[in-house]
């Protein structure tokens, strides 16, 4: 026994001698391989073979254990979001793929997809928390960007607040294990278990938000990050603000899990559209950015390091408008003078969701639907109202309750506007929200580094590479048992 201390003694410390710095990491895992050694030493002395054998895959699997935990104690992650890139940006023959250097060049050091599906329906809120919880919004329940709120009362809110989202998130499995976590004006995070948060949140946008900011935020965090940067976190504030003051935080506390999320790409989109030469400078501004928080990290000589870079939804272009609520008034299943309702369209860009009010207040009325899809038909030319196929999908990924989906057979999207003059009009912009189904609706993931082996084809997959890159015990769909 002394002799085996003295070669143990012997052999760590010419390990030492190696002046590394990933000492700690190989002598707790030349300690495991000793202890195996000695398991098999022990059991030659004492049992048969078949029991020796038996003892020494122990053994193994206990050295195979300790190596495992080792390796991923130090690793950390970065999830950042580009709000808005369509896939198609990134085909082979697109003429915005070669603007993206930096990008390109992760893209080719990880797994990467331009066609990766996003939820139903395809907006930012939903999209962001399936990401993190790895579920359709009909099980996290963050359903729709807003409430459904046909008279304005919630004054244009969002569903900002993180105790509004039902199963566990990344952060919430990070938080159990003990890793330190931050978030950067990622979506629905008011509120949220973060060390380090500055939630999105705005209510004039203006310079006045940035004192709701600062007191929603962790205590003096904001403070402590403008101070050192210079820079304001705003809905008014662009990439630059956020990726600069990301920076910072990466710097200042070094957390585990970071969530970064930037909108320009998303803001010009919808202002100026696709391939417009607003879109251009903004893309390569954003990639402008990915490069510096790629240096800045040390992404590429850091292996306990992971990035994935996804979006929420692509872009397309609509033609037309439809305010099928306006229909609903005048089949006397919305009063406007009582503000009260019974059935009412819940717009959600491409798509509207015929909803049903249940509560004991609510306006009494009777809807017949095929009359309904019969004036929708005439009204709005390209809209259909499916309670059928389409509304199986959005049932058992959206909403439980829907009566029915409006889509568009066109480019045609919806207004949940009840004082709108005209029910049909043409027009040209760009948006979102069509069925993820939409080729246009497509987006981007990668994952970095190649050995993690989970691939996102589905915005569902980023919680997947997250936690096995992290090496956390994520069940999905996990409630929060408020």
């Amino acid at each position: 026994m002394n002799t085996n201390k003295r070669n143990d003694k012997r052999i760590l410390t010419s390990l030492i001698s190696l002046g590394s710095d990933k000492i700690s990491i190989k002598i707790k895992i030349l300690s495991s391989i000793i202890g195996v050694y000695r398991c098999a030493v022990l059991s030659l002395s004492k049992y048969a073979s078949v029991v020796f054998f038996i003892i020494l895959l122990s053994c193994n699997i206990i050295e195979r254990d300790i190596t495992t935990n080792v390796l991923f104690q130090n690793r950390k992650l970065i999830i950042l979001s580009i709000d808005g890139f369509p896939g198609y940006y990134n085909a082979s023959d697109s003429k915005f793929k070669d603007l993206t250097p930096n990008l390109n060049k992760l893209a080719s050091r990880s797994h990467f997809s331009n066609s990766v599906d996003s939820t139903y329906p395809t907006l930012t809120y939903p999209a962001h928390t399936s990401m993190l919880t790895g579920t359709d919004p009909v099980q996290h329940g963050i359903t729709y960007n807003s409430p459904i709120d046909p008279f304005r009362k919630y004054l244009s809110g969002w569903m900002w607040y993180d105790e509004d989202i039902q199963v566990k998130t990344i952060l919430d499995f990070a938080n159990e294990k003990g890793l330190k976590t931050a978030s950067l004006y990622w979506p629905v995070t008011v509120g949220a278990n973060i060390d380090f948060n500055i939630p999105q949140y705005w209510r004039s946008k203006t310079d006045e938000d940035e004192k709701l900011l600062k007191a929603i935020s962790t205590k003096n965090l904001y403070k402590e990050l403008k101070k050192d940067t210079g820079l304001s976190v705003l809905e008014t504030t662009g990439d630059k603000e956020k990726i600069e003051t990301a920076i910072s935080l990466w710097e200042l506390k070094k957390p585990d899990v970071f969530l970064i999320y930037t909108t320009d790409l998303d803001s010009v989109h919808h202002e100026k559209g696709v391939y417009s030469l607003a879109a251009e400078e903004k893309l390569k501004k954003i990639d402008s950015l990915l490069g510096k928080l790629i240096r800045k990290i040390d992404l590429y000589d850091n292996p306990n390091l992971g990035l994935i870079v996804v979006s929420d939804h692509g872009f397309k272009e609509v033609k037309s408008v439809c305010a099928p609520n306006k229909i609903l008034l005048s089949m006397g299943a919305i009063d406007t003078k009582d503000s009260k309702w019974k059935y009412f369209f819940k717009t959600l860009g491409g798509i509207a969701i015929l909803l049903e009010n249940k509560d004991k207040d609510a306006l009494s009325a009777n809807l017949d639907i095929e009359d309904l899809k019969n004036r929708i038909s005439t009204e709005c030319p390209f809209a259909l109202l499916d309670t059928e196929e389409e509304l199986k999908q959005i049932k058992t990924k959206l909403n439980k309750s829907a009566k029915g989906i409006l889509h568009s057979k066109a480019n045609m999207a919806f207004s949940e506007s009840l004082s709108i003059t005209d029910i049909y009009r043409e027009m040209s912009y760009y948006n979102h929200g069509f069925l993820p189904t939409d080729m246009e609706m497509k987006t981007i993931g990668l994952v970095y580094p190649k050995t993690n082996p989970i691939k996102i084809q589905n915005l569902k997959d980023t919680f997947d590479a997250s936690c096995a890159w992290m090496n956390l015990k994520c069940q999905k769909g996990t409630s929060r048992n408020k």
